[in-house]
């Protein structure tokens, strides 16, 4: 059994699971059938939804009267309304989403850089924007988690992307039980993560379980926090200063030519020449060589299942033969 939480993953159907896209056709995406054994996915096609068979029609985004109209010029539809009414309907009964994966350049799913044409009538002329039924679901839930298939194959990308959904799905299901024993065991599992991020916001964190609010209002606060931590950028100085946090129980037990070893991998950690997990893996073998429980345990060292990079590193190891 898996020690892990399972996120609640929005996803565009035609990536892996339907032959939906405006051709008839499947996006085959080795990342989404490798999720299927640790989330549990809410598929949507928004062009289905409203209608549209498979294959149909193109549909573009297109500026009329000044605003955004998602129309069909083979039938001179405007498909508008339609899109607002499904995506309020689909948000209204998809709460609990702990992250999205959108199709990356449909008028409907796209997260950016979708095409935004001036005028009805001719190809010559486009912005970009976002998709419609993107554009509303991420209005209604700003801080979704979200990305788009091909940016999902950028390893430090879904590094991140996997860490805040599983992060975020341990603390919906912590919330659930609606007791504060288990958002404080929560944080203290995810606390070395957090601090790596923010170490100020961290220690709000822990102020706010200490306060005499009642539960609900501590858990929105604390909720509203961790989605500020994890949608920010670490901080190489806390990143450090969490290392040597985790370093101080163990030094005494080290040799000093292990201690050598690993100051002299922070120093080229804070010169670029060292990679932050050829450390956190150091520091992860000697909490497990010392049993410190208390830190092993660590979120930091395990955010969500490693074989969910697999078919990235396969990719490279082929490409590095090649």
């Amino acid at each position: 059994m898996s020690d892990f939480a399972r996120p609640a993953i929005g996803v565009s159907k035609c990536l892996e699971f339907d032959m939906c896209r405006y051709d008839g056709s499947r996006i085959n995406n080795n990342f989404v059938r490798n999720m299927k054994e640790h989330v549990d996915f809410i598929t949507v096609c928004p062009e289905v939804g409203i209608g549209l068979g498979s294959p149909r029609k193109p549909i573009r985004l297109v500026t009329i009267g000044g605003e955004k109209n998602l129309y069909q010029p083979s039938s001179k539809k405007n498909l508008t309304e339609d899109m607002h009414d499904f995506t309020k309907k689909f948000v209204t009964s998809n709460s609990n989403l702990d992250g999205f994966i959108f199709k990356r350049d449909s008028p409907t799913c796209g997260v950016t850089d979708v095409r935004l044409y001036h005028k009805l009538g001719t190809d010559v002329g486009y912005g970009k924007t976002s998709g419609m039924f993107s554009e509303g679901v991420l209005k209604e839930f700003p801080n979704l988690v979200k990305e788009d298939e091909k940016r999902l194959n950028n390893i430090s990308i879904r590094e991140t992307f996997l860490t805040r959904i599983f992060v975020l799905a341990h603390l919906r299901e912590s919330l659930e039980f609606k007791e504060l024993e288990k958002l404080n065991q929560f944080h203290s599992k995810n606390m070395l993560l957090f601090l790596c991020h923010d170490e100020e916001l961290t220690v709000k964190l822990g102020l706010i379980l200490k306060s005499n609010d009642d539960f609900e209002l501590i858990a929105d606060n604390y909720k509203n926090i961790v989605n500020s931590i994890l949608s920010s950028i670490p901080k190489k100085s806390s990143i450090i200063n969490t290392f040597n946090y985790i370093f101080t129980p163990v030094s005494s037990k080290l040799s000093s030519s292990e201690k050598s070893y690993y100051f002299s991998l922070i120093d080229g950690f804070d010169n670029d020449l060292i990679s932050q997990s050829e450390i956190s893996t150091l520091l992860y073998s000697w909490t497990l060589r010392y049993n410190l429980k208390s830190i092993v345990d660590q979120s930091l060292f395990n955010p969500f299942p490693k074989t969910l990079l697999l078919d990235l590193i396969e990719s490279k190891k082929e490409y590095s033969i090649l």
